[in-house]
């Protein structure tokens, strides 16, 4: 039987807080992990997008702040600015709605420094953003490290990759072990992050391992189409689904000015979103997503993770993903909350094996369809035009013919 948040251990200024913002009832991964992490044990947890990772470890770490001490008592360490700014958004909105006096401040590179340097100086119990500028500040005695109770590694198996892992190792030999509690929480969690993070735990952690899967709410399609077709699919895609909110996934971060011009040319409102760019740049890009403005945002999969725009309802592969881990989150920007979201490859004759080894991996089912007179119909039931013949050719066909005789 589900539990409710009263039964999970919050308190009632919380649960007002939750329902102020219109959550009544907590989710698996919530339902799941509140309490381990209310008892300060160390946690793994694994849960599908879109299912309220951060509320599952945010709610807790609430209730186990010192609100008395004006000290940093949780980092929450995540791979991208715009999962940053997100849970720092709902820091900061769980903080007014709950009137708890809970501070959080957001520290991410390519950032003004002098800022985030007064931000701190205002003592936040929550210190949220990227591993390489949180470390730093540690190192120049900004950030009281020795105070840390709590460490959170958000999408954990990017924060645990080659790339990333030496640094989170690093701001956690900062923090006095004897005291430290260590939250891991991703969509997906292969072997080897699994392995760092039990390495990174000092007690034997809880795990709270659900299905590595994509929400039951998220239909999947995929439409063949030559190279060169692709921009005007992706046209009639928009046009014919009537997707007022689309984020179109490519591979290679260089390729996205390039898509969003051809996009634009088309008369799509389309804007990018990549790490190249400046950060007010990004916030705009971001808020014209939110407000309207723009229909399309182009992307690749360093911003894919936590990105959370509300009302994606479509996701375009322009691009078939590399691996099923890359199609599984670009999949979760769509129906979040348990929505309906669709995503759609558009792959080319030799890209659908590509997306047959996603369906495979994932165990979704992928129906193949073209878009016929603005609907998406099943492909074998597209009759192809009749094969006709130039004029010149059919002359050139017919004298061959008659010589032949």
């Amino acid at each position: 039987m589900n539990k409710n948040f009263k039964e999970l251990g919050l308190t009632d200024i919380l649960i007002s807080a939750l329902h102020k913002q219109g959550i009544n009832e907590p989710s698996e991964v919530q339902e799941n992990t509140i309490p381990v992490v209310l008892a300060k044990k160390d946690v793994i947890a694994r849960a599908e997008t879109g299912s309220g990772k951060t509320l599952a470890y945010l709610l807790p770490v609430f209730m186990n702040i010192d609100t008395k001490l004006r000290s940093a008592q949780c980092i929450v360490l995540t791979p991208t600015h715009e999962l940053a700014v997100q849970v720092h958004r709902q820091a900061e909105l769980l903080a007014v709605n709950s009137g708890m006096d809970i501070r959080s401040a957001l520290i991410i590179g390519n950032a003004g420094m002098a800022r985030q340097l007064e931000r701190l100086k205002e003592k936040p119990q929550i210190i949220i953003g990227s591993a390489g500028r949180i470390y730093d500040l540690i190192g120049r005695k900004k950030i009281p490290a020795h105070t840390v109770k709590t460490i959170v590694v958000d999408e954990a198996d990017r924060m645990l990759d080659r790339i990333n892992s030496d640094m989170v190792r690093a701001i956690v030999k900062t923090t006095l072990k004897d005291s430290r509690q260590m939250i891991f929480l991703s969509a997906s969690m292969d072997g080897e992050a699994l392995k760092t993070a039990k390495e990174l735990c000092m007690n034997e952690p809880v795990f709270c391992m659900a299905e590595e899967k994509i929400p039951k709410s998220i239909s999947h399609y995929c439409i063949t189409s030559e190279l060169r077709d692709k921009i005007n699919i992706i046209r009639k895609i928009v046009h014919g689904e009537k997707a007022a909110k689309t984020i179109v996934f490519i591979n290679n971060s260089e390729n996205i000015e390039v898509t969003v011009e051809k996009l634009c040319y088309h008369s799509l409102k389309a804007v990018g979103l990549y790490g190249g760019i400046r950060r007010d740049e990004r916030r705009k890009a971001i808020n014209d997503m939110i407000s309207g403005k723009a229909e399309i945002m182009v992307a690749s999969d360093l911003v894919s993770r936590g990105l959370d725009i509300p009302g994606i309802t479509h996701i375009i592969n322009l691009d078939i993903p590399e691996n099923p881990t890359s199609y599984l989150h670009r999949a979760g920007r769509a129906g979040r909350g348990g929505k309906p979201g669709k995503v759609i490859s558009i792959a080319t004759i030799g890209e659908k094996r590509y997306v047959n080894k996603c369906a495979k991996a994932l165990g979704i089912n992928v129906d193949y369809v073209q878009m016929r007179e603005g609907k998406m119909v099943p492909e074998n039931t597209v009759k192809k035009a009749p094969f006709k013949l130039k004029k010149a050719e059919k002359a050139k066909y017919s004298e061959k013919k008659f010589k032949n005789r």
